[in-house]
């Protein structure tokens, strides 16, 4: 059996080799939304092969792919994007494209002249073109690798890390590269498998570490749109997922983008997800308060006019709102009487 599997396993790299080569190579786009515009302004390019009738996602041929290979749709899979790009400007819709690297890419300098090739003929001016470092290798090592990224920023290209937090998208690599976007890894936003309230706290500071050393956060994998209004209230820069479009052909994002209306509402009594978000913004306040000076009668009024700007007032929320405050003057924040009332809040919000 292991012989056999080895044979189909050869077949298939060679099957997704000759596809390549031939032309089927197909790029899709999956929307990025900015949440403070509310509005689409970058787009993710992602590589698809028609092989007959299917329609093969890169999971199933990117790492069967031999060095020549992943050069090869690096390049066309450029050349289409760009093209594309041209032809959505000559309609009258602009958006900044992103491009997926491989990390040995930036130790190989037939990407950079195939980089700077594109940029030449597709007319591709500064800031137009994203270039996101995959996690799924190591970066090259060497003095050599600062060097290489110097000139894709040179050149005007932007790069973004990709999957941060799994992988090799460590802290360590975010702290020596000179990166414009971070992309917080779809695990972290998942809230299929793990409440929303141990999921969330995750979020803000890694945004926050992000925008700190001067980065434009992104989270992906949203797949639920109620998830927004967390996320506006957290600060995060742009959002993506299935929860906002699936990945789609060229042709169809002008439409798309023309029909489609995000809209917050991040006011007063929002969703579930939105109501997490603003404890977790107030608790960030109170914690603060609460080192600088003791709670009086006037910082407990202002601690409850904070509460009822997005807590229902004729819910059961109120009652353990309350809970939650006394406990917080009485015994502090930081104290196991406070942990259950937060516990308490958040069973019932």
């Amino acid at each position: 059996m292991g012989i056999t599997t080895s044979i189909e396993s050869g077949a298939a790299r060679r099957r997704w080799a000759d596809l390549l080569r031939d032309g089927a190579l197909r790029m899709h786009y999956q929307p990025l939304l900015d949440l403070r515009a509310g509005c689409v302004t970058k787009v993710e390019a992602l590589a698809r092969l028609h092989d007959g009738d299917a329609l093969i996602a890169p999971g199933h041929f990117l790492a069967t792919l031999d060095e020549d290979g992943q050069l090869e749709l690096y390049v066309r899979g450029l050349a289409q994007v760009l093209a594309q790009r041209n032809a959505w400007r000559r309609i009258g819709t602009e958006v900044v494209v992103s491009v997926n690297l491989p990390p040995a890419a930036l130790g190989d300098p037939r990407y950079f002249d195939a980089t700077r090739a594109a940029f030449d003929t597709f007319g591709c001016k500064t800031g137009e073109l994203v270039l996101e470092v995959l996690e799924s290798g190591a970066l090259p090592h060497g003095a050599g690798l600062d060097a290489q990224i110097a000139r894709y920023k040179a050149l005007g290209a932007e790069l973004a890390q990709d999957d941060l937090g799994t992988g090799h998208s460590s802290l360590s690599r975010l702290r020596e590269l000179p990166f414009d976007y971070v992309k917080i890894d779809r695990s972290i936003a998942n809230l299929h498998r793990h409440d929303a309230a141990d999921v969330l706290p995750f979020i803000p500071h890694l945004t926050r570490l992000g925008q700190a050393l001067g980065k434009t956060e992104v989270v992906e994998g949203v797949e639920d749109p109620a998830l927004l209004d967390a996320l506006r209230i957290f600060g995060v820069d742009l959002a993506q997922g299935y929860g906002i479009a699936h990945p789609m052909p060229g042709e169809q994002l002008p439409g798309w983008i023309g029909r489609t209306c995000f809209t917050s509402s991040v006011a007063a009594h929002a969703g579930r997800y939105a109501r997490l978000a603003h404890l977790m913004v107030w608790e960030e306040r109170l914690y603060a308060d609460a080192q600088r000076r003791p709670c009086d009668a006037a910082r407990y009024r202002a601690w409850q006019t904070d509460i009822d700007g997005w807590l229902p007032a004729d819910g059961p929320g109120l009652q353990a709102s309350v809970r939650l405050l006394d406990t917080a003057r009485d015994s502090g924040v930081h104290s196991a009487a406070y942990r259950v009332a937060r516990r308490r809040l958040i069973a019932v919000m």
